[in-house]
C-alpha cells in the first residue's frame, strides 16, 4: 500500500475521543504506513489505547518552539488582537515549517470546524495552504434521528426554522460518518455530499471492539459481589432532553433493589454528564451505589454488568456486543434514537418497569437475542454493511488515498 514515503499525521485533543480515533491510528501503523501522531491539546501518553498504537508503530511528534508559545508565552499576551496576529504569523512561518519538515502528507482531526480547537490551528490552516489534505473523522456518535437532540441544537432550529450551519466544514478534503443516518444529518447541516464518506464505527466495529474489550479488562480490577446482580447505569448528556428529576428518582429507586449499582458520568465532563457531590453523597448512603471514575472504562464495566441501564450514550453498542440485558428507560430522555424499536433492547416507561426489569433478570436473560437482527443492526449502523476489508481499512484506504490523490495532482 504505497503512499509515496508521505506521513500521515493524528492531532489528538481530547482524552474521550481516542475511543473513536485510537482504532484508526493503530490499523494505520499495523500496516506499516509512516503514521505520526501529535498532542494538541490535553497530553495523555499513559492512556491503554495510546500505549497500544505506540507498540504498532505509531510515533509521536511535537514542535518544542509551538509547545513553548502555546503554553507560555501566548498566555501573556493581553490583548485578543495580539493573539490573532501572533497566532497567524507563528501558523504560517512554524506550522508549515513543521509540515514540511515532518514530511506530512494528510492530517487527520476530529470532526469540528476546519481550524479545530486547542494548538489544532496552528497544524490544520498552514496544511491547507500548503495544499496538504486534510480528513475529519468521527469523535462521537450520532445516535438520534430528532434533529432537536439537545438545548444548543433546538434553539437554533426554533430561531431559524433548520440546523446549525456546518458549511465551514468543508474545508476539509473528506469529511467521514458512520451511518447513512449522520450522513443525513450533516447534509441537512450544510456539508457537501461530495466530502461525506460513510465508513461505519471505528469504535464499536467488531474487529476494533474485541481487541478493546481484551486491553479493559486487563487494566480493570474491580470485582463483583456474585451474591447481588450487577446493574451498571450509564449517564448521558444533560442538555441532551434529558428530565434530571426523573434520572435521579429512578436511581434513588434502583438503590432500594437488592442489587450492586454502578453508576458511569458521561466522558464529556463533570458538570454536562455527571452527577453532583450532593448527589452522590445522597446515594451513597443507600451502600449498594458505587460510582466509576474515569480509569473505569466501560467496556469492563459493561463485563461486570447483569442488566446495563442506558437512555442515550451511544455505549448501548458495547453492551450488545456483549450481549448483555439492556434496559432503556424510554421516559427520561425524548429522544428517538437508532436503539428504539430495534427489538434488540427493553424499552421501560416508568420506574416500575425498570425495577422489575431487574428483578427478573434471570428470567430475561433466558430469551436470548435475535443473532440475525443483531447483525442486520450493526451491519446498517457500525459495520457499514461491509463485506470486504473492515471498517478500520475502509478509513486507512481512503485517509491513504488522499495523500495518492494529491501527490498526483501535483504531478
Amino acid at each position: 500500500m504505497k503512499n509515496y514515503q508521505k506521513n500521515v499525521l493524528f492531532l489528538l485533543r481530547a482524552y474521550n475521543d481516542l475511543d473513536h480515533i485510537a482504532p484508526i491510528v493503530w490499523k494505520m501503523s499495523s500496516v506499516s504506513i509512516p503514521t505520526f501522531y501529535m498532542f494538541v491539546g490535553k497530553e495523555f501518553r499513559d492512556d491503554y489505547r495510546v500505549k497500544y498504537f505506540a507498540k504498532s508503530g505509531a510515533r509521536e511528534i511535537r514542535s518544542s518552539i509551538l509547545d513553548n508559545y502555546y503554553n507560555n508565552l501566548r498566555k501573556r499576551l493581553r490583548w485578543q488582537v495580539l493573539i490573532r496576529c501572533s497566532d497567524g504569523v507563528l501558523s504560517r512561518v512554524l506550522g508549515s515549517r513543521f509540515l514540511i519538515e515532518n514530511n506530512i502528507g494528510v492530517v487527520v482531526a476530529e470532526w469540528g470546524g476546519p481550524d479545530g480547537k486547542s494548538k489544532m490551528p496552528f497544524v490544520l490552516r498552514p496544511a491547507r495552504r500548503l495544499g496538504i489534505p486534510t480528513v475529519a473523522v468521527p469523535h462521537g456518535y450520532h445516535t438520534w434521528y430528532n434533529n432537536d437532540f439537545n438545548a444548543a441544537t433546538a434553539m437554533v432550529i426554533e430561531k431559524t426554522g433548520m440546523l446549525p450551519q456546518l458549511t465551514n466544514r468543508n474545508l476539509y478534503t473528506n469529511y467521514i460518518v458512520q451511518s447513512e443516518n449522520i450522513r443525513r444529518y450533516c447534509i441537512e447541516s450544510g456539508i457537501k455530499k461530495e466530502k461525506l464518506y460513510v465508513l461505519g464505527s471505528t469504535r464499536f466495529c467488531k474487529e476494533w471492539s474485541d481487541i478493546n474489550r481484551n486491553l479493559c479488562m486487563q487494566n480493570h480490577s474491580q470485582k463483583r459481589d456474585l451474591r447481588r446482580p450487577v446493574v451498571v447505569f450509564f449517564l448521558n448528556h444533560w442538555t441532551y432532553n434529558v428530565d434530571r428529576e426523573k434520572c435521579i428518582n429512578l436511581i434513588q429507586k434502583l438503590s432500594e433493589e437488592k442489587i450492586e449499582l454502578i453508576i458511569k458520568g458521561h466522558t464529556r465532563g463533570v458538570t454536562s454528564g455527571t452527577l453532583t457531590c450532593a448527589e452522590e453523597a445522597l446515594l451513597e448512603k443507600r451502600g449498594t451505589v458505587s460510582f466509576a471514575g474515569p480509569e473505569a472504562h466501560s467496556p469492563a464495566l459493561v463485563g461486570l454488568a447483569d442488566v446495563v441501564i442506558v437512555y442515550g450514550s451511544s455505549i448501548c453498542f458495547e453492551a450488545l456486543r456483549q450481549r448483555k440485558l439492556v434496559c432503556r428507560p424510554l421516559y427520561l430522555c425524548r429522544n428517538n434514537t437508532i436503539f428504539e424499536g430495534s427489538g434488540l433492547v427493553y424499552e421501560a416507561r416508568s420506574d416500575e418497569e425498570v425495577t422489575a426489569y431487574v428483578r427478573n433478570y434471570e428470567i430475561e436473560r433466558e430469551n436470548s437475542i435475535d443473532e440475525t437482527l443483531l447483525d442486520e443492526f450493526f451491519d446498517t449502523h457500525v459495520e457499514n454493511n461491509n463485506r470486504g476489508e473492515g471498517v478500520l481499512q475502509e478509513y486507512v484506504n481512503l485517509i491513504n488515498s488522499s495523500i495518492y490523490n494529491e501527490v498526483h495532482s501535483i504531478q
